[in-house]
């Protein structure tokens, strides 16, 4: 059996050169355009180097550099990169928000296309957006305002070849990484109203029959990464969409206990027994639901509600002050912090 090594390389008037590709028993080497290079991708025996190239635009405005992708006259915008069957697949974008990983043999193809679309609402590859919209308005009736999507976090992925779409299951199930935007690190992702905490954030797949968002299985948020990394097992539209959470974090408390802001310890500062401007602070408190306070004796002192605003380290200050607005006496007291179908109780003391 002969072996043919083919190489391939393209030369242009600016300077730009090609990076060479290998794999199995054929040498190839990969288009750059522009004079900057590609993200390495790597895959078994094998690595490529994405091209990147310029923006062609009107002639008044010159040529502009692209975002994360680029784009020239008839080159393909979203890039496609090519992959073997038989290889595992790994497939990263520059800006680090998705990465999609697949064992070897997943694509019932010898040699086939993986494309990852950011804009599929206005530019979509093969989904209808109106589908998107639909079941993001279902999701939004069912969850509230947390479950709006975020065009950042929504992608298109597309594996396909000269004849046509995969758009079954795959043979073996890949993983998706999603990259979610929290750059001051508060627990709440950049720009969303109502805030929306990452810990409620899923990765969620589009089901195009029904026009609904279907949960991903395994989903895991890694906050330090500020990823959320769940199973993939077919190509499709994917977003990462926050939901409301009706259970108690575990970070829960009410301070200071005891409330005693005229003894000889009083004061905000920690280890001290409060001041009376400040009141009794509850902190951890859940996405949704009510804090009530009551007397030994079962009789409701104050109800605070929990606004849909709040933001790291979500906070709600009781003013030790009855409905009424009278000073909650000395004693005591009761709290009951409840979500949904989930309560959370304890005691607080109150000393003048």
């Amino acid at each position: 059996m002969n072996i043919i090594a083919v190489s391939v390389i393209f030369l242009f008037a600016d300077g730009a050169g090609a990076s060479p590709v290998s794999g199995g028993g054929y040498d190839i080497e990969s288009l750059v355009v522009d004079s900057g290079g590609g993200l390495e991708l790597s895959g078994g025996d094998y690595w490529s180097r994405g091209a990147i190239a310029r923006v062609s635009m009107p002639e008044n405005i010159g040529l502009t550099n692209g975002g994360e992708y680029a784009n020239r006259t008839g080159f393909y915008n979203p890039p496609h990169f090519t992959y073997q069957g038989g290889l595992p697949v790994v497939f990263s974008m520059a800006s680090g928000d998705i990465r999609l990983t697949l064992p070897p043999n997943s694509v019932d193809k010898n040699v086939f296309d993986i494309t990852m679309n950011k804009n599929p609402l206005s530019q979509p590859l093969a989904v209808d957006p109106d589908k998107i919209i639909n079941a993001n308005d279902k999701m939004v009736y069912n969850e509230g305002a947390w479950s709006k999507l975020f065009p950042n976090n929504l992608s298109e992925l597309s594996i396909f070849d000269e004849q046509d779409y995969h758009t079954g299951p795959l043979a073996n199930r890949g993983a998706l990484t999603m990259r979610y935007k929290d750059d001051n690190n508060d627990g709440i992702m950049d720009g969303s109203d109502p805030p929306v905490r990452s810990s409620s954030l899923n990765a969620w797949g589009l089901d195009e029959v029904h026009n609904t968002w279907v949960q991903l299985p395994g989903a895991v948020v890694d906050e330090n990464s500020r990823t959320i990394v769940s199973w993939l097992d077919r190509p499709g539209v994917y977003a990462l969409l926050g939901s409301l959470v009706q259970s108690i974090p575990g970070t829960f408390k009410a301070f200071p206990v005891p409330f005693r802001p005229n003894g000889p310890q009083a004061g905000a500062g920690q280890g001290q027994t409060g001041a009376e401007s400040l009141g009794i602070t509850f902190e951890g408190v859940p996405q949704t639901g009510n804090i009530e306070i009551y007397t030994l004796d079962g009789r409701l002192v104050k109800k605070l509600s929990i606004p849909d605003n709040l933001t790291f380290p979500f906070q709600i200050p009781w003013d030790v002050r009855t409905a009424s607005g009278e000073r909650a006496a000395s004693g005591t007291y009761i709290w009951r912090v409840v979500s949904g179908s989930s309560s959370k109780t304890g005691k607080l003391m109150v000393i003048w």
